[in-house]
């Protein structure tokens, strides 16, 4: 594939026209669940109210739920929601390549969450996008002398295409920077019209678009360009020239889909699903509000034309000729009939339909019922996570998978990782991220609930048959449902730990049963010695 602007520009409107359909639907479902990012098939200035079609917030406040939970549930800020592992299973219970995997598991973490980075802010930023679209994607970029910097790209600024394995390879941003900001990106490289722009009009707009491919050049067993997999070019839209040229040792791209259909590109999301009980609901509020207001401050039925002119509508104001002379009032409310309660209650089964999308109400049933038993709060979990175990095992294998290779090729370029232990470098094994967040766990909350549902019925059936009790290793099935539950290691006591705990505790009770044994022990020996006394005098 040509390198020249022409082909790139070319690509860009190909990968346009193959999602024109999905900008419309995008657009129409941001005005009602995202206002602020309706700006596929529109290029409004900042801060255009947007907003005027959002009469029910029902959508609004369900996706910033559900990408509070996502966040939690994934990446979640105050725990380690991954490891790192041998690949090699008998490397992986070396205690030496534990020790260097838990390093530098630390260093990743350090990393992500310096200050500067941004990755929590733009995680957030990405889940919204996440409930409202579908799609997301996560700019993973090295600064120099810094570290890693994170950047969540608006969701109409991202085009992409997979390869036959479903992998996506190719990605575009189509993209604007002021003047300013341009010369601060490119450099010397910036064009002409552009750096004439920063000093007369540095907040002047520019159209850019940034190409990520494979690295045709790359051949079996020679440098390619670069000696990089991922080639990567900048154009400047205006006089289609290329600006920079350079590459990539991983994707630089994490990129989240939530449900993906045969067939389809972009994944379709839980506001796309709800969409239907979304526009039904919106009607319904329009029609509730004009009913509402209609019964709260109703037209005036009037006797004649020009009877209103006197009349006051001032609380306490006093109208003459109101009423004729036996007291028949002369203007009168209108009375629609409107049944203001079951409007209302059409709309409540369409505000648990757009919930259900958002599995809002499969998140809050924790927090509404406390009084749950540790077994019904296992059952739960396994709910919540076969529910959206399609969606996270595909964000750990387009996102945090490739996410962490990115980082780890940064941060080991910039010798910033830990010497691996010569074991691991002597076997040349490779590694593999070990998910530990909330929902990851949750996927394992069938085993934590088999093991506790057992250990109950081994305590019932000892009742009948004391053999029972034995057959179930109470030490080893605590340890294992202490693990899935993510319980810190370090509250754990060690097998050593325990078995000293149980030598001290057998002598304590032997203890404290000779000297509960004592004064018995004294008495016998009282009347042994006096028995010996007697026979003694009788000799």
């Amino acid at each position: 594939m040509s390198d020249d602007a022409s082909t790139i520009l070319a690509l860009q409107s190909e990968l346009e026209g193959r999602r024109a359909n999905f900008e419309s639907f995008w657009d129409e479902v941001a005005l009602r669940v995202m206002p602020s990012s309706a700006t596929f098939t529109t290029t409004d200035e900042e801060g255009t109210p947007r907003s005027e079609r959002a009469f029910d917030t029902t959508a609004i406040t369900a996706n910033e739920r559900f990408a509070a939970f996502i966040n939690d549930g994934i990446t979640p800020r105050d725990q380690f929601w991954h490891g790192l592992a041998a690949e090699d299973d008998e490397l992986a219970e070396s205690q030496a390549v534990k020790e260097y995997f838990e390093r530098l598991t630390k260093v990743l973490f350090a990393a992500r969450y310096r200050p500067n980075a941004n990755f929590t802010s733009q995680r957030q930023s990405n889940y919204l996008s996440l409930g409202a679209f579908g799609n997301y994607s996560l700019f993973i970029d090295e600064a120099i002398g810094e570290g890693i910097r994170y950047c969540a790209i608006p969701f109409r600024e991202v085009f992409w295409a997979h390869n036959h394995q479903g992998q996506i390879d190719l990605q575009h941003r189509k993209f604007c920077l002021d003047a300013r900001s341009a010369v601060k990106m490119f450099g010397a490289n910036t064009p002409q019209s552009v750096q004439d722009d920063a000093e007369k009009k540095p907040f002047a707009k520019h159209e850019f678009i940034h190409c990520v491919r494979p690295n045709d050049e790359l051949k079996p067993g020679g440098a390619g360009y670069r000696g990089m997999p991922w080639a990567s070019y900048y154009v400047f839209s205006k006089d289609k020239s290329v600006i920079s040229r350079g590459g990539y040792r991983t994707f630089p791209y994490a990129n989240g889909r939530f449900m993906l259909a045969p067939s389809e590109t972009y994944a379709r999301s839980p506001a796309m699903a709800a969409f239907p009980a979304i526009m039904t609901l919106n009607e319904q509020k329009k029609t509730v509000l004009r009913a509402g207001q209609k019964a709260v401050d109703p037209p005036l039925l009037l006797s004649e034309e020009g009877a209103l002119e006197p009349f006051n509508m001032r609380s306490g104001a006093m109208n003459y000729g109101a009423v004729s002379a036996d007291g028949t009032p002369l203007v009168v409310p209108f009375n629609s009939g409107a049944k203001v309660e079951l409007g209302i209650e059409l709309m409540a089964l369409e505000q648990r339909a757009v919930n259900d999308a958002f599995m809002v109400t499969l998140f809050q049933i924790l927090a509404e019922k406390p009084d749950m038993t540790a077994t019904e709060v296992m059952a739960r979990l396994q709910e919540k996570a076969q529910l959206l175990s399609p969606t996270t095992g595909r964000l750990e294998a387009e996102d945090t998978g490739p996410m962490i290779e990115r980082e780890l090729d940064i941060l080991g370029r910039a010798g910033l990782l830990p010497p691996p232990p010569d074991e691991l470098l002597e076997r040349g094994s490779g590694y593999k991220v070990v998910y530990t967040s909330p929902l990851a766990r949750a996927r394992r909350a069938a085993d934590a609930l088999a093991i506790t549902r057992t250990i109950e019925i081994a305590g019932a059936a000892a009742a009948l048959d004391p053999a029972a009790a034995l057959v179930v290793d109470v030490p080893a099935s605590i340890r294992e449902v202490a693990e899935i539950n993510g319980m810190p290691a370090k509250l754990i006591r060690s097998p050593e730990d325990v078995e000293a705990l149980q030598r001290q505790r057998q002598q304590q009770q032997a203890m404290a049963a000779v000297a509960e044994g004592a004064p018995s022990i004294a008495a016998a020996a009282k009347d042994l010695a006096m028995a010996d006394q007697i026979r003694n005098a009788a000799a």
